[in-house]
């Protein structure tokens, strides 16, 4: 059996949690016999758990393992802020295995030259290029969330519009270009603008949640500033902390 990444224990143990051949309140299979199962060492089991922790769906009890944890129901799409996976990460939480279809249109894709305001906005210095694109969150057919963003164009190359509707973090990796190493963000409850309301299906709602994020490379430099707008009825924010 091939060596597998972190990664690839991560996918195979939540699919099984979320099958319940792990049933809740029960423990996962020890650090010793997941190593000799995927064949890689006990470092890269525990990265696995690690991320399985992060998502709320364990927890490690000293002198007894790790638990799997009581699944929460929500009927509302769950995620996190901290998510350098991508918008098909949602797919990762099992409270969201009621949506049937996710799904990206590119509103606007285009390159800008940062003048003061959007200094001021981004972050970045100006007389940068940046891509903006505007991307279309479609749930089951239903415009829930719009991302306004901007990458530095420096760092991710002649990027195209059909890059774009799929995950930018994944063409970052497909091409090397750089490592994600840091996230910082706000989450605010905003009026609804004239864009949102021509985009997304508000109904009667006259606001939105605006979740924005500046994402930095490891060598600490800005490479995104993203502002989610989204209908806040249908979305829970989770964080998962242990204790």
């Amino acid at each position: 059996m091939p060596k597998k990444l972190y990664s690839d224990i991560y996918d195979t143990l939540k699919q099984e949690i979320n099958k319940q051949v792990y049933q809740p309140r029960n423990t996962l299979p020890g650090e010793e016999e997941l190593a000799s199962r995927f064949d890689v060492t006990r470092n890269t089991v525990r990265r696995a758990l690690k991320e399985l922790q992060s998502d709320g769906l364990v927890y490690a009890v000293k002198g007894r393992g790790v638990v799997v944890l009581e699944p929460i129901r929500d009927d509302r799409v769950v995620f996190q802020a901290e998510n350098t996976e991508g918008f098909e990460a949602l797919r990762n939480f099992p409270q969201n295995k009621f949506i049937q279809r996710l799904g990206t249109d590119v509103l606007t894709f285009k390159e800008v030259e940062i003048d003061e305001d959007l200094e001021k906005l981004t972050s970045f210095n100006s007389g940068d290029i940046a891509y903006y694109i505007e991307r279309l969150r479609l749930f089951d057919g239903k415009a829930l969330a719009v991302d306004n963003s901007y990458f530095r164009k420096s760092l991710l190359g002649d990027m195209t519009r059909a890059d774009a509707e799929n995950s930018i973090y994944e063409y970052i990796r497909e091409h090397e270009l750089f490592k994600i190493a840091a996230e910082r963000s706000t989450t605010t409850v905003e009026s609804a603008t004239k864009r949102d309301l021509q985009v997304l299906d508000v109904g009667d709602m006259n606001c939105v949640g605006a979740l924005t994020k500046f994402v930095y490379t490891d060598t600490g430099r800005l490479f995104e500033h993203t502002q989610t707008r989204y209908v806040p009825n249908h979305f829970s924010m989770v964080d998962f902390k242990s204790f």
